[in-house]
């Protein structure tokens, strides 16, 4: 799999607000500025995400890159970051990758500042790119809970379907199942 992703090439934020963006494959390369997008981001993404998805020390910051790390080398999930130059601005994950029925979770979130621009969407569109193209994911599933407006709405725009309420899906509560299918 590749460790960078081509974003689309028309953007909804303007260069000058964070510059040239990438997705690039999470690698310890990216400790401090993973560590302080967690930080500035801990009170946005924790409910949602739990801690371990969002370290704010560097010293869990280097735990979650390696645990990433070693689930990437064991099929279990690979974590990409949204960067603007050294700025982590958010992190994707496909994981839970099931190759017998080729499907997947996708999660991600943005940090505070950068939200409200398009960046998740994007970040997910090129997830979503890379399962369905390099992984050969035929489904790609997002739980997202009923007070989450900000991912009902990515999920919306990504044109992902509703499928039902899971009761209790995540962290004990209920959470939406929307899915993106492949062409």
């Amino acid at each position: 799999m590749s460790d960078l992703i081509t974003l689309p090439s028309r953007l909804p934020v303007a260069p000058s607000d964070y510059g040239d963006i990438s997705v690039s494959r999470l690698g310890l390369k990216h400790l401090d500025s993973l560590c302080e997008a967690c930080r500035a981001s801990a009170s946005h993404v924790r409910p949602w995400l739990g801690n371990s998805l969002c370290p704010i020390t560097p010293t869990a910051t280097r735990q979650c890159i390696e645990e990433m790390e070693k689930k990437r080398t064991s099929g279990y999930g690979i974590t990409y970051l949204l960067m603007s130059g050294a700025t982590c601005l958010g992190m994707g994950i496909i994981n839970y990758i099931h190759p017998l029925h080729a499907n997947a979770n996708l999660g991600y979130w943005i940090r505070p500042e950068a939200c409200g621009n398009g960046l998740a969407v994007n970040l997910c569109q090129s997830l979503a790119k890379l399962a369905f193209s390099q992984i050969n994911l035929q489904r790609l599933e997002l739980f997202v809970e009923p007070g989450n407006k900000a991912s009902i709405r990515v999920a919306d725009k990504l044109g992902a379907q509703r499928e039902g309420l899971c009761r209790k899906r995540v962290f004990g509560r209920d959470a939406y199942l929307y899915a993106l299918l492949s062409e």
